[in-house]
């Protein structure tokens, strides 16, 4: 399944990247990224930080500009070879690289200030064993911040989908972008992921039990007003409001 997943991320690159060349051309809301990523890490800079399922590179890029030392890591080669030509055309040193998020080969434990998500989670076939990994690459006191949302179950109100419907026409008259045409057995391989129909972010927080994280924070409603303004909201959020959750890796005396 993970080659299928990333197969279907390396198709969907060019297409996404539309999105967040949208956003980047949002400069309140890159600022209100900005403030929500310092409160989460603290002021120290720079942090080594570790982007998992980076994309094309929005997370990464964000954090670079902010001063901090950033790996990013994806398992869909089409995502990497946009987002390093992003990080390029910013004049941004990230250093990217072709991984799968559940199995961080490379990479050695306790490595990491921090490890950041944004919309990674919900599409990995094991997250349980992703977030065990991203404890063993965490130094003692590092945090995890997980940006994700209910995508799939937040589709199943009528409301959403006829919202859906309506932003998909809007996307079209302003990007040019056919959001429709995405393929029956793309959508059915998505919705067998193991988050597809489970409530976050609780479940969330029982893995990260589990795995032994300390919860810090979460925030149940970030992100579309206050990030991308009313017009992106209309096109966008029909998703439902994203959440995100700042935990740590506690230091053992």
């Amino acid at each position: 399944m993970i080659n299928e997943i990333s197969k279907y991320w390396s198709r969907e690159a060019s297409e996404y990247d539309k999105s967040i060349q949208a956003e980047f051309r949002n400069q309140k809301g890159i600022a209100a990224w900005k403030k929500l990523l310092r409160e989460a890490l603290g002021e120290k800079v720079p942090q080594h930080v570790l982007d998992v399922g980076t994309g094309s590179g929005f997370l990464s890029i964000l954090l670079a500009e902010m001063g901090h030392r950033v790996v990013a890591v994806d398992a869909a080669p089409g995502m990497l070879e946009i987002a390093s030509k992003n990080a390029a055309q910013r004049g941004l040193r990230i250093d990217f690289r072709l991984n799968d998020a559940s199995e961080l080969v490379g990479f050695a434990d306790d490595t990491f200030d921090a490890v950041v998500s944004r919309h990674v989670v919900w599409t990995l076939p094991d997250p349980e064993k992703a977030y065990a990994e991203w404890w063993r690459v965490l130094r003692p006191g590092g945090k995890l911040i997980v940006i994700d949302g209910n995508w799939y179950l937040n589709l199943r109100s009528p409301f959403r989908r006829a919202w859906r419907v309506f932003s998909w026409l809007l996307i079209f008259l302003t990007e040019g972008r056919k959001p429709w045409k995405r393929q029956k057995i793309d959508e059915e391989l998505l919705q067998r992921l193991p988050l597809a129909d489970r409530l976050r972010p609780q479940e969330d927080q029982k893995l990260l039990d589990l795995c032994g994280y300390k919860i810090i924070s979460i925030n149940t409603n970030i992100y579309y007003f206050k990030m991308r303004g009313a017009f992106e909201f209309l096109k966008t959020g029909y998703w439902g409001d994203t959440f995100m959750i700042v935990a740590e890796k506690p230091v053992y005396r």
